[in-house]
C-alpha cells in the first residue's frame, strides 16, 4: 500500500513538473534569444531545442546545447536557430554539453527549402564537443539547422493535401502527454481487407527517416493501375509522427516525459504508444487481420532491420528476398539488411513481430543521405513492396 502511494505521489510530482514545463515554454525559449549590435539569434520557435546563449562579442555568439534528459540513450544531438540578417562577417559556435556534434549543418531561407551549409563554413573543435559556424554578410534572416525542420506544422501542411485524396481519411487519434494531436492516415479500400501499420517519427531528430515516409505514402496514393489495384486490396493505417511533443521542442530522443517511445511497445507505460496499439486492436478486433508493419527511422547509413533467418522461415513475406532484389534499381542510394532476433525490449519491430508473427522492418535512412535520392528510393521501395503483396494476396485471402 505504501509503495502504491509512494509511486502515486511521485507521478503527480512529475506531472506538475511537466504542466509546469508547457506553461512556461514560450516565455523560457524567448530568454534564450541574445542579440549583439551586430547580429541576433532567435531560439524561440517549433523545434528550435533546448538550448542557452552566450555573447562572446559583437560579432561572436556561442549556443550551449544538452539533451532534454540526462539519461538519454543513443543520443542525436539537435540544434537549431534562426539568425537575423547583418552587414558583417559573424560567427556562431555550438557547444554540447552532453555527447558530440552529428548533423551537417542545413540552412533555409523560407522554412521549406534547405540546403547544406558549405564545408568551408564551419569546422569541429575539440574532436566534435564544439562547431564554429561562419556567416559571410547577409540582407535575410536564416534558420540553421541540423536536419529540415519538419515540425507539427509541417506535418498539418502534408496531411492536409493528403487528406484532399478521395479515398483517404485523416483523423486525430488523441493527444499526446504535452496535448498536442497524434495524427492518423487511413487508406481503405475494403474494411476487411488485410491491414498493413505504418509508424513515424518515434524519435523527433530523425528526419530523412520522415521524408521517405512521405515518399512511400505518395507513392501508395498516387493515381495509376498498380496503386489503385494495391489499395483495392490492402488498407494502410499510418501514423506518421508519435512524438509530436519532442519534435516541437527540438528534443534529441524522448517524448516529455521523458521516454524513448521505440522502448515502450509491450510495456505500453506512454500514452503515445498505448493510443496507437489501442487502435491498432481496434481495427483488428472485427476479425481482421494485420500481416505488415513498416517503421520509419534514421540512423547513420541506409539500413534495414529485418527478422533474422530462422524467424524469416516461418513468415508468409519473404522480406530479404524483397530487398536484396532491388539494389540494381537504385541510383546513389546503397543500403544494407540486418537480420536480428527479436528480443522483448520494446522496439516496435520486435513487438509486432512477437505479437502477430508477421513480417515487421525498421526502415532506417542515412542522414546525411541525398534528398532526391530518399525520394527516388522510397518510390522505388514502395512500388516493389506493392507488387510483391500483390503477387501473394491468394495468401492473405
Amino acid at each position: 500500500m505504501l509503495s502504491k502511494l509512494l509511486k502515486s505521489n511521485l507521478f503527480i510530482i512529475h506531472s506538475i513538473l511537466i504542466v509546469f514545463l508547457l506553461f512556461f515554454t514560450d516565455t523560457a525559449l524567448a530568454k534564450k534569444d541574445c542579440a549583439t549590435k551586430s547580429f541576433s539569434i532567435n531560439l524561440g520557435f517549433l523545434s528550435s531545442g533546448i538550448s542557452s546563449c552566450e555573447i562572446v562579442n559583437q560579432n561572436y555568439i556561442k549556443l550551449y546545447l544538452a539533451p532534454e534528459d540526462n539519461d538519454v540513450i543513443n543520443p542525436s544531438p539537435w540544434y537549431a536557430f534562426k539568425k537575423s540578417p547583418h552587414k558583417e562577417k559573424v560567427y556562431v559556435e555550438i557547444f554540447y554539453e552532453k555527447f558530440k556534434h552529428r548533423y551537417h549543418p542545413k540552412i533555409s531561407f523560407d522554412s521549406e527549402n534547405w540546403r547544406k551549409l558549405e564545408s568551408k563554413s564551419f569546422k569541429q573543435l575539440d574532436d566534435g564537443q564544439r562547431i564554429l559556424l561562419q556567416f559571410n554578410p547577409e540582407r535575410k534572416e536564416s534558420i540553421i539547422s541540423a536536419q529540415e525542420i519538419l515540425s507539427t506544422e509541417w506535418y498539418d501542411r502534408w496531411i492536409t493535401r493528403l487528406s484532399l485524396n478521395d479515398h483517404i481519411m485523416v483523423n486525430d487519434l488523441g493527444k499526446s502527454f504535452g496535448k498536442r494531436p497524434i495524427k492518423k492516415i487511413s487508406i481503405i479500400g475494403d474494411q476487411n481487407n488485410p491491414y498493413i501499420f505504418i509508424l513515424g517519427r518515434q524519435h523527433p531528430p530523425e528526419v530523412s527517416g520522415a521524408l521517405a515516409l512521405k515518399g512511400f505514402i505518395e507513392t501508395i496514393i498516387v493515381k495509376n493501375p498498380l496503386s489503385k489495384e494495391f489499395t483495392n486490396n490492402f488498407n494502410i493505417i499510418v501514423y506518421p509522427l508519435l512524438n509530436p511533443d519532442g519534435v516541437d521542442l527540438g528534443h534529441w530522443r524522448h517524448n516529455l516525459s521523458s521516454k524513448d517511445l521505440n522502448r515502450d511497445w509491450g510495456f505500453f507505460t506512454q500514452v503515445e504508444t498505448e493510443l496507437v496499439y489501442a487502435d491498432i486492436q481496434k481495427i483488428l478486433s472485427e476479425n481482421r487481420r494485420i500481416i505488415f508493419l513498416l517503421d520509419f527511422h534514421s540512423t547513420f547509413e541506409n539500413l534495414f532491420y529485418i527478422q533474422d533467418i530462422e524467424e524469416e522461415k516461418d513468415l508468409e513475406f519473404n522480406v530479404s528476398e524483397w530487398l536484396k532484389g532491388l539494389k540494381d534499381s537504385l541510383k546513389n542510394y546503397n543500403y544494407s539488411i540486418r537480420p536480428v532476433k527479436s528480443r522483448n525490449n520494446g522496439v516496435a519491430k520486435n513487438f509486432f513481430y512477437q505479437e502477430f508473427g508477421i513480417s515487421t522492418i525498421t526502415y532506417e535512412v542515412g542522414d546525411e543521405t541525398d534528398r532526391m535520392a530518399i525520394a527516388s528510393s522510397s518510390e522505388i521501395f514502395s512500388k516493389a513492396f506493392m507488387d510483391l503483396l500483390l503477387e501473394k494476396r491468394v495468401i492473405y485471402d
